[in-house]
């Protein structure tokens, strides 16, 4: 069968829940402990080759819960009792072909086992010697064919969205927090010392030697309005497309020329743009002469240096205000 998104290996799941307890613990051939608890309904059979599991699972580092699926997506997985060396060995797959519909199971694996194994790789972050990585997980449902599995895995996903939306945002807003608190930091070591106003200074000198007659906007982000715009002004949170021409100040050289579409003024892009382009309407074009603080900061990448001054020709390709988007 081709590789599906939605078939989620229960392989990369060897990151499991629990303590050992006092369960009558079996083996399997790669030294994995195991029980399964039997749901006691005779009529389903054992799941077969290339059949598909639906399962709900917890995995644990010792007591410590790494990941549930309860209250989220199920995990799907194909059955082969064959094995797929290198994937299954030592990991909660290599019971999938003993299982039948509402089973439950616990597999209990060794980090000392991974370690010596070489298989360090597929352990969490937080694991060390002497830890141990568990899983226990429900059967919910069998699947003969691929369409069946499809069709269910759908039907969830559709289910689920909502939550996941919800996660994703609550995550990108942890995010931005976090970029927003360490830029304020940055920010603050740099004015201590002196480089803030120094970049002011030299930026001023800048435009003053080449005699362009571009405004001061925000913390220090320079602006030459060539074409205010006629259209829809650029608010806080409205989304705009522009088309834009990045420059180095120092060497004058072109690094970029492409359109991007952003919410102004939520730190998604670097502070010159949310301060520079709130001064156009849709249909401005201008000029925004930016001081490596409000650029990519002292940890910038290649191709710019640590605090490296910006230039960027801008055209407002486009304002969507923010009412309109939400």
């Amino acid at each position: 069968m081709k590789h599906n998104t939605y078939l989620v290996t229960i392989a990369a799941v060897v990151v499991v829940i629990a303590s050992c307890g006092k369960l009558d613990y079996k083996k399997t051939k790669s030294g994995l402990l195991y029980k399964i608890i039997s749901s006691g309904n005779s009529s389903n059979p054992v799941v077969k080759e290339n059949e598909y599991l639906k399962f709900n699972y917890v995995s644990k580092l010792n007591d410590s819960v790494l990941y549930t699926t309860y209250g989220k997506m199920p995990g799907y997985s194909k059955v082969s009792t064959a094995g797929q060396p290198g994937q299954t060995d030592y990991s909660p797959v290599e019971i999938f072909g003993m299982l039948k519909k509402g089973d439950s199971a616990i597999t209990v694996a060794l980090v000392d086992t991974f370690l010596k194994r070489g298989m360090a790789s597929q352990l969490p972050p937080s694991a060390k010697k002497g830890d141990r990585l568990t899983t226990t997980f429900k059967v919910l449902e069998v699947f003969k064919t691929e369409d069946l599995v499809r069709a269910d895995y759908e039907a969830e996903m559709k289910k689920d969205m909502p939550r996941q939306q919800k996660e994703m945002k609550e995550q990108m807003t942890k995010e931005k927090k976090m970029r927003k608190e360490q830029s304020q930091k940055e920010e603050e070591e740099l004015r201590k010392s002196g480089e803030i106003d120094k970049e002011l200074k030299d930026m001023e000198n800048y435009l003053s030697s080449k005699k362009i007659p571009a405004q001061k906007t925000g913390k220090g982000t320079f602006v030459l309005v060539k074409d205010q715009g006629n259209g829809i002004a650029a608010g806080q949170g409205d989304t705009v497309t522009v088309k834009y021409t990045g420059r180095i100040l120092a060497t004058d050289s072109v690094f970029e020329s492409n359109s991007y579409s952003f919410p102004l003024g939520e730190g998604e892009v670097i502070q010159g743009w949310d301060e520079g382009i709130k001064l156009f309407k849709k249909g401005g074009k201008g000029t925004l002469y930016v001081p490596g603080f409000l650029a990519y900061g002292k940890n910038a990448r290649p191709p710019f240096r640590a605090l490296e001054s910006l230039i960027f020709d801008v055209e407002i390709i486009d304002v969507k205000p923010v009412s309109v988007n939400h």
